[in-house]
């Protein structure tokens, strides 16, 4: 289980655009020391190229990552947005998602990086959860919420 930790974590994140979104949540693992300087123009970089954005129910969900040699320490960072941002769909380069619900992944095996999209995708195939995880008020209820699961 990989706890988010409360410095890397953003809770009804004030954003206007996907790339604001990702620069907010980017630095706070900057500023942690988690990743390198230029962790946001890879992550950037590679959503520009490899869409992240998923079409869930009710709400969009974004899981951006990039290559393992930006990482310092393996974690994760998440945003909840207070308004949808639009993120590119997954797999295409022209269908857009409203997106409310970022997660960030700062992992540096493929493996890891790999099994926890597996978990988060499947975390994320129920709407039920994407509402509680839109409706969190802390990072104490996010980690309560997808405690065993990813």
């Amino acid at each position: 289980m990989m706890k988010v930790e409360k410095e890397l974590a953003i809770i009804e994140l004030e954003a206007t655009s996907k790339e604001e979104a990702l620069q907010l949540l980017g630095s706070k693992l900057i500023e942690q020391g988690y990743v390198k300087e230029n962790f946001i123009e890879s992550i950037l970089e590679r959503e520009k190229n490899y869409p992240t954005g998923l079409p869930t129910e009710p709400f969009g969900v974004a899981i951006p990552h990039t290559d393992g040699d930006m990482i310092h320490t393996s974690t994760i960072a998440f945003a909840s947005l207070k308004n949808p941002v639009k993120f590119l769909m997954m797999g295409t380069d022209d269908k857009l998602v409203e997106v409310k619900l970022i997660f960030m992944l700062a992992l540096k095996s493929p493996d890891d990086q790999l099994e926890m999209l597996q978990k988060l995708m499947e975390l994320i195939q129920d709407p039920e959860m994407v509402s509680k995880l839109a409706q969190i008020k802390s990072v104490d209820e996010l980690n309560e919420l997808v405690e065993d699961k990813v």
